[in-house]
């Protein structure tokens, strides 16, 4: 399970399953309400829709929002011919 703590640059990419309504969400903003040391599995069903109000019904996407050379750093994988 992915900590806050380890993509604190990063935001989560939101999609409401009920209504269809996207947003995203800085992950700092939720280190300032729920604390570094919960899972983004633990804080989506925490969030409720601002669309049409479902709570938990989210689907997302950690996506880093920044300079992309330091993206791809992060998106590098061993054992991938290097």
């Amino acid at each position: 399970m992915t900590q806050l703590a380890s993509i604190t640059n990063n935001h989560l990419a939101l999609k409401c399953e009920m209504c269809g309504h996207q947003s995203m969400i800085a992950v700092q903003h939720l280190i300032a309400r729920l604390g570094r040391d919960i899972s983004v599995h633990q804080v989506v069903p925490k969030l409720r829709c601002a669309g049409c109000g479902a709570k938990g019904k989210a689907t997302f996407v950690i996506t880093y929002v920044g300079a992309s050379g330091t993206a791809m750093l992060g998106a590098r994988q061993s054992g991938s011919g290097d």
